[in-house]
């Protein structure tokens, strides 16, 4: 099954109701692995080996951010706690927004050697679902028509600047308030 844009706004808006957060609050990944009993295991915590640890969140943390791994007959999200804070909740959200979009997943290796359960359709869905779980569209719709900047709406959300700007451009707000402005002018 693939979604339209429009669709994974709304499983956002229906994801996010369903742990009891408004648009107006920053998601809580560790607040939907409660509920839904996934549990978040940083590789630290798992600590496969010492050479592991060592290479993923000393020497190389950017070649690795958070996978999905079968647990017995659910899942479990392993991520890299080496990471800032922001881009752990980004990472986060993206693995819960491949289970919540019921991705199939299955362990494959990409052409550039980065390990991929998913399609690159499923990646694409489940970056714009984690992006409206984390910033709800309509909220940065209304941010960005009211003139707010990027710099707020991330530290609302607590998200990168990257992930409130392009929250931002693809909610339509910023079109929406240079139309109005050009009627008023």
């Amino acid at each position: 099954m693939s979604y339209t844009k429009a669709a994974l706004a709304r499983l956002a808006t229906e994801s996010r109701r369903e742990i009891g957060l408004s648009d107006s609050v920053p998601f809580d990944p560790h607040l939907w692995s409660k509920v839904f009993g996934v549990p978040f295991v940083s590789l630290q915590e798992l600590a496969p080996t010492t050479t592991a640890v060592d290479h993923f969140l000393r020497d190389r943390p950017e070649r690795w951010s958070a996978a999905i791994v079968k647990n017995g007959s659910g899942h479990l999200v392993v991520y890299n706690n080496a990471h800032a804070e922001v881009r752990v909740r980004s990472d986060l959200a993206h693995e819960v927004a491949h289970l919540v979009a019921e991705h199939v997943l299955n362990a494959s290796w990409r052409n550039d050697h980065n390990c991929s359960g998913a399609s690159k359709l499923q990646e694409t869905e489940a970056t714009e679902l984690a992006g409206a779980l984390l910033v709800p569209v309509s909220a940065a719709r209304m941010h960005a028509v009211r003139g707010g900047s990027p710099d707020a709406l991330a530290l609302k959300y607590a998200v990168s600047l990257e992930m409130a700007t392009w929250r931002m451009r693809v909610s339509g707000g910023e079109i929406i308030a240079q139309r109005s402005r050009a009627r008023r002018a």
